[in-house]
C-alpha cells in the first residue's frame, strides 16, 4: 500500500543541459520533409503517370506499412500510455485503484471504432479498401481489374419448342449473338477504363472513412511525438533521428493505403490528408519549441494528457491494422481471388520486415 507522505512528486526539476533552438529549429523541418516524403511518395507514384513507379513498389510498400502501422500501435503507443498513467506520481486512482485505466481506454476506442464500421456496413455494405496489392483500383488506365457480364445467348423460340429444335439454331443467328456478346463486352471494358475510379459510391465512401479514421489513430499521437522532440534535450540527436525513420516509415504505410483509395480525378482529399499526416509532428514540434520553459511532460497534466491519447491511438490503430489491412489482405474472399499463395508468402514478409524495422526504432523513440 502507497504511503501518502511517500509519493513522488510529479514534474521534471530543473533539466539539464543548454537548450539549443537552432538545432531544434532545424529537426523540426527535417522531420516536416521526412513525414511528407514518406506519405506523399506513393500518392504522387500513383498520380503522376510519367514516373512509371513499378506496381511492385506499391505491393512493398502498402504491406510494409501494414507491418509499421501494427508495430507502432503495439510498440510505439499502448507502451507509453501504460507507462505515463501508472507514474506513481498521479493520482492513486490511476495507479492504485484502478492501474488497468490504459488497457480500458484503449478497449473503448477499438470497440467505438467497431461501432462505426457496423453501423457503416449497414448502411453502405461490403468491405473493401482498394485491392489486395494496393493498385487495382485507383488506376483505372493502367491497371483494372474488370468484370464482363455478357448475357446469354437469346434464343428464339416458343415455350414447346424442344431441346434438340433449340440445338440445330442457324449458323447465321449464331454469328449474329457471338457478335452482340463482344459488342457488349467492348462497350462494358470502355466504361472502366474511361472512367478513372470506377468504383461503387457506397464502396468509395465506405474507403474514404476507413483512411479518415486509421489517419486519426495516427494524427493523435503524432502531436505528442513532436513535443517530446522538441523538449528533449539529454540524446536529442539519436531521439531525432529515430523520429526520421519513425515518420518515413509510418508514411509510406498510410500514404499507400491513401493511393488506393480511388478518388475522382482532381480531387484534393488524398493530398490533404498527405497534408495532415505531414505537418502534425512538426506542429507538435512547434508547440514544443513555444511552451519549452513551461511545458513540463513529467507533470501530472502531461502524463494523463499523453497517455489517455496514446491509449486511444494504440486501440483505434490495433482494430484498424488488424481487422481492415492485415485480415483483409491475408483472410478475405478478395484476398483469396487476388493474390496467389506466392504473393501472400512474399506480402506477409514485407508486413514483418514492417514490423521488425518499427520495432527496432522503438528502443531509440
Amino acid at each position: 500500500m502507497t504511503v501518502r507522505g511517500e509519493k513522488p512528486v510529479c514534474g521534471s526539476g530543473n533539466r539539464a543541459g543548454e537548450y539549443d533552438v537552432g538545432l531544434h529549429t532545424l529537426g523540426l523541418f527535417l522531420v516536416l520533409i521526412a513525414s511528407i516524403f514518406g506519405a506523399g511518395f506513393p500518392v504522387v507514384a500513383q498520380k503522376v503517370k510519367w514516373l512509371k513507379v513499378p506496381t511492385k513498389v506499391f505491393f512493398a510498400c502498402k504491406h510494409f506499412g501494414t507491418g509499421v502501422l501494427i508495430a507502432t500501435a503495439f510498440v510505439h503507443l499502448l507502451p507509453t500510455a501504460w507507462l505515463s498513467l501508472s507514474n506513481p506520481c498521479l493520482p492513486d486512482f490511476f495507479v492504485v485503484q484502478y492501474p488497468p485505466l490504459p488497457g480500458i481506454i484503449m478497449m473503448a476506442s477499438l470497440f467505438s471504432l467497431f461501432t462505426i464500421e457496423m453501423w457503416m456496413n449497414n448502411k453502405m455494405g461490403g468491405h473493401s479498401h482498394g485491392g489486395a496489392r494496393g493498385f487495382e483500383v485507383s488506376d483505372a488506365s493502367t491497371t483494372v481489374t474488370t468484370v464482363t457480364t455478357v448475357p446469354p445467348p437469346r434464343l428464339n423460340q416458343s415455350s414447346s419448342q424442344s431441346s434438340f429444335e433449340t440445338d440445330i439454331s442457324s449458323p447465321v443467328e449464331e454469328e449474329a449473338q457471338s457478335r452482340e456478346a463482344k459488342e457488349n463486352a467492348v462497350m462494358s471494358e470502355t466504361t472502366v477504363t474511361d472512367v478513372e475510379a470506377q468504383v461503387d459510391p457506397l464502396v468509395y465512401r465506405k474507403m474514404n472513412m476507413n483512411i479518415t479514421l486509421l489517419e486519426g489513430g495516427i494524427l493523435f499521437h503524432s502531436v505528442f511525438v513532436g513535443i517530446t522532440v522538441s523538449i528533449t534535450i539529454n540524446g536529442f540527436i539519436v531521439l531525432l533521428i529515430a523520429i526520421i525513420f519513425h515518420q518515413v516509415f509510418e508514411g509510406l504505410g498510410l500514404g499507400s493505403r491513401i493511393a488506393a483509395v480511388p478518388y475522382p480525378k482532381g480531387s484534393f482529399r488524398p493530398w490533404l490528408l498527405v497534408f495532415a499526416f505531414g505537418t502534425t509532428a512538426p506542429l507538435g514540434q512547434a508547440i514544443g519549441l513555444a511552451t519549452r520553459n513551461t511545458y513540463d511532460p513529467n507533470s501530472a497534466f502531461g502524463l494523463i494528457i499523453v497517455g489517455i491519447f496514446n491509449a486511444i491511438s494504440s486501440g483505434l490503430l490495433i482494430y484498424a491494422a488488424l481487422v481492415d489491412l492485415l485480415a483483409e489482405d491475408f483472410l478475405s474472399e478478395e484476398s483469396n481471388h487476388v493474390l496467389t499463395t506466392k504473393e501472400k508468402k512474399i506480402a506477409f514478409l514485407w508486413v514483418l520486415l514492417g514490423a521488425i524495422a518499427m520495432s527496432v526504432i522503438g528502443a531509440f523513440a
